[in-house]
């Protein structure tokens, strides 16, 4: 079986979709010569557009290789319009070129052929009611088919599920004429049960055509006290420090977790802290972006608050690198992640893997990958967020109980696994695709 990915993330590591395509390259290509199915593992062909930017090379093994586009008209356009051109002709255009038996995007959208591609641009112009834009279906041109069979990873709905993230009108032209092809596909891969539902609801899909396959997570080392102490020295943090890290965009309701945190303030001092000088604190990594659009005003929500000033029980820590990302989740008192709505949640799995105690909403597929392994609040309930903070903050206990918990439920997400239920899903579409021929 001969694979092709699309690349196009590959040169973007500090994207979810670039996490995951380098991920499950690796891991791939880690594979044995055969799986407990018997399916020969597979040759792979990683596909990059043209001037993709790479901050390393892609690894490649015995049964891997790497191919650049030539340079051409796509690297010169408008990045937006680049983009759709890749994914909608260029990145086929290539997998028949190198014949590939099969093609996996691994993010949502996947090539239209090219007549569908004319025919569905008319009926999208012609037809631009709110009910279209919300539920596309592609017209379908029966003189045309896809060269090769296609699966595609849908990592969450966001746009459809969550309220005010549909985005300009290029972007809803964008993503109409994505699903379009999307909805073509032998097989979709979701991340989560969670997502799986949103698929097959928003994209009428089948759902023989739809399976759940989970991210993976790294194996965490048990790192010394002497580490924990080193990294908490080089950022200046006190030994109990809440931390927060996985964006700022409306739905990750940080604004929500500042005033819990406000509000938990008065409980969280102890003796102990008063003894040392030290005072809790909130530590809130990544770049905080400025507010409009989806993105709330999360300083300016700090400062209503009190806490944007000297010696504020809450620090903006800005960029993290992915080295010292899991130290200081294995050094903090607690991990807090309120978000109302995730796909799969890969911030609070790593936590996990390093035994930091988790507090996180269940919204979205969260309740799967956090399950038991944390405690679990329900989405946007405030009270409940700071009532859960304060519990485990003075409970050495229920933070050792939930360390123990949390390592246990990340140690069934891994790469590996996604590798191969991912095979399992290659093998399944292309019978699929031979069998219609």
């Amino acid at each position: 079986m001969r694979v092709a990915l699309n690349g196009y993330f590959w040169g973007q590591p500090r994207t979810g979709s670039g996490q995951y395509i380098r991920h499950l390259w690796s891991a791939l290509q880690s594979l044995s010569d055969s799986t407990s199915n018997g399916s020969a593992s597979p040759d792979l062909l990683m596909l990059l557009p043209p001037g993709a930017p790479l901050d390393e090379p892609v690894p490649i093994g015995p049964t891997s290789a790497v191919v650049p586009s030539p340079n051409n008209r796509l690297a010169t356009l408008n990045a937006d319009l680049g983009k759709l051109l890749w994914e909608e002709w260029g990145v086929a255009r290539q997998a028949r070129k190198h014949r590939v038996d099969l093609l996996h995007t691994p993010y949502l959208t996947a090539p239209l052929p090219i007549l569908d591609f004319g025919f569905w641009i008319l009926d999208f112009m012609r037809k631009r009611s709110r009910a279209n834009r919300r539920h596309v279906d592609s017209i379908q041109n029966p003189k045309s088919k896809i060269q090769n069979p296609q699966v595609v990873t849908a990592h969450d709905m966001i746009p459809w599920v969550v309220p005010g993230y549909g985005g300009s009108p290029f972007f809803k032209l964008y993503l109409a004429l994505a699903t379009a092809g999307v909805k073509r596909a032998t097989a979709i891969m979701a991340d989560s049960e969670a997502s799986r539902r949103d698929v097959i609801r928003i994209l009428r899909m089948p759902p023989g055509r739809v399976h759940t396959v989970y991210l993976g997570v790294e194996a965490a080392p048990q790192y010394t006290e002497a580490q924990l102490d080193e990294v908490r020295a080089r950022f200046g943090l006190p030994r109990r420090y809440a931390f927060y890290l996985g964006g700022f965009d409306r739905r990750k309701n940080v604004p929500l977790l500042l005033r819990a945190w406000r509000n938990a303030l008065a409980s969280l001092h102890s003796p102990a802290d008063a003894a040392s000088g030290e005072r809790p604190l909130l530590a809130v990594g990544g770049v905080v972006p400025e507010p409009g659009g989806v993105f709330p005003d999360v300083r300016g929500e700090a400062n209503s608050l009190g806490m944007e000033v000297p010696d504020a029980p809450v620090r903006f820590m800005g960029r993290i690198s992915e080295s010292d990302k899991p130290l200081l989740m294995a050094a903090a008192h607690l991990f807090v992640y309120p978000s109302s709505y995730e796909g799969f949640g890969l911030d609070p799995l790593e936590a996990m893997s390093v035994g930091c105690p988790v507090i996180s909403s269940s919204g979205g597929s969260l309740i799967e990958v956090v399950g038991d392994g944390g405690i679990l609040v329900p989405p946007d309930d405030e009270r409940a967020l700071c009532e859960a903070i304060v519990q485990a903050w003075h409970d050495p206990d229920l933070r050792a109980n939930l360390s123990q918990r949390g390592r246990s439920q990340a140690s069934q997400f891994t790469w590996e696994r996604t590798a191969r239920q991912t095979l399992d899903v290659y093998t399944r579409a292309l019978k699929s695709a031979r069998s219609r021929q």
